[in-house]
């Protein structure tokens, strides 16, 4: 009888372990499966370990001319970051220039930037803080619209306009002009899919003006202009405080802020606007790239 019992002994422990390793392995399948079906919210944990906040769409006045090579330094971040969003402003001759289409560097670089699924291209047009003859304006945007018929290609495009010199004291004939050019833009199919709108009056504009743009850029000053200004706190006079409709560009960023004061500054910025740009160049600021560009990517790229 004591044989008996050893022997029932053993095999009951052999039933524990055998039932062990069977939760081992279902545990462990159940972990191999959570790593394929939900990578996403593996991303957003990462995402919110990073500590920079919401994303932010990179933007660009790209006042560079594209001779060759000219725009690599851009090409080059789009594609090492399909992650990150881009809005680029081309501007051929202060607006789509005299023409029907732009000159041949044009042409061969536009569609090169619009290949790709993470970039929003927008035509640049003066407004002269809604001076200009509206005749005018509406050409450009016309004549931009008309690019990808008088091109026969559909990648020679803009998804939108980009509005400069845009008032920023209410005006109640300027609100109807840059109504009237909001309604033209969103009315265009060659401005498809997006239609996108963005006013530039450098600073914060009367709020009547805000619900006729997609985007307005809300503060176009220096890095010391910046922090004389109380940093992002300046812009929670706001009307809510909205972020998807704000758009900042800063330049004069000096040389010294780099590493993690640069990560601060994004980290910031980020959570105050929709559309940035940071630049360390101090003059020619849209005609080319700064030392810290690729820097400046990656930041608004985690």
């Amino acid at each position: 009888m004591a044989a008996m019992g050893l022997d029932k002994h053993v095999n009951g422990r052999r039933c524990l372990q055998s039932r062990r390793s069977r939760i081992i392995l279902g545990v462990f399948v159940f972990i191999a499966i959570l790593a394929v079906v939900i990578p996403p919210a593996v991303v957003v944990t990462l995402r919110k370990k990073n500590g920079m906040g919401p994303k932010a769409n990179i933007f660009v006045p790209l006042y560079v001319y594209p001779a060759p090579g000219a725009w690599d330094p851009l090409e080059q971040e789009i594609s090492t970051h399909p992650e990150a969003n881009f809005t680029v402003v081309i501007n051929p001759g202060s607006g789509p220039g005299p023409d029907a289409l732009p000159d041949a560097n044009y042409t061969r670089e536009i569609p090169k930037l619009a290949s790709y699924d993470n970039v929003r291209l927008l035509g640049y047009v003066a407004t002269t803080w809604a001076k200009r003859n509206i005749s005018a304006v509406r050409r450009d945007i016309e004549t931009y619209a008309q690019w990808p018929t008088n091109s026969s290609n559909p990648k020679i495009a803009v998804r939108g306009i980009f509005f400069d010199e845009a008032p920023q004291q209410y005006d109640e004939d300027a609100l109807s002009y840059l109504q009237e050019l909001t309604t033209l833009v969103k009315s265009l199919s060659g401005l498809g899919p997006d239609k996108f709108v963005v006013h530039n009056p450098g600073a914060i504009p009367d709020s009547r003006y805000m619900s006729t743009a997609d985007s307005t850029v809300v503060f176009e000053e220096s890095y010391d202009t910046f922090n004389e200004r109380n940093g992002t706190k300046q812009f929670e006079v706001l009307p809510n405080n909205n972020r998807s409709q704000l758009c900042i560009v800063i330049h004069s960023v000096p040389d010294q802020v780099e590493g993690s004061k640069l990560k601060d500054l994004v980290k910031k910025l980020r959570k105050t606007a929709d559309e940035i740009f940071v630049t360390h160049l101090t003059t020619d600021y849209y005609a080319n790239f700064g030392g810290r560009w690729g820097e400046f990517v990656d930041w608004m790229a985690k």
